[in-house]
């Protein structure tokens, strides 16, 4: 659940124009006429990943379960594609009780770890999922 909600925040911040800004500081003006406002870029804004994380787990609804044949470990894949283009669901198991289960979980660990993703995602970093 954690892998696929970390693949999808990553996704997410990966449409975002790598030119669109927001300012961030004090829209106070300082003794001297100036104002202590930075331009940083929006897709990895605390105010852009806070409003990924509100909706996030709603595209949970697009993952079924897979079971490795040979470890009998259980993960989570996309059954449909972000691009629209099919997908192999050979081996996979889709159903409410499945998607419910991980929109909750996914829930749980976007609430508990909200401050944790935020800063994290905030910086660009390789292996994000592990």
């Amino acid at each position: 659940a954690c892998r696929a909600l970390v693949d999808e925040l990553e996704w997410e911040i990966a449409q975002v124009d790598p030119r669109k800004t927001i300012q961030m500081g004090s829209f106070r003006i300082n003794p001297d006429g100036s104002q202590s406002v930075v331009e940083v870029p929006y897709a990895r804004s605390e105010a852009h990943l806070t409003e990924l994380l509100e909706r996030v787990c709603e595209k949970m609804k697009e993952y079924g379960e897979k079971v490795d044949p040979a470890t009998h470990r259980k993960s989570y894949v996309r059954v449909i594609s972000h691009d629209g283009t099919k997908m192999d669901l050979s081996g996979l198991k889709f159903d409410g009780d499945v998607t419910s289960s991980l929109k909750f979980a996914c829930e749980s660990i976007a609430e508990e770890y909200e401050d944790e993703l935020i800063e994290f995602l905030s910086h660009e970093a390789e292996n994000v999922k592990d």
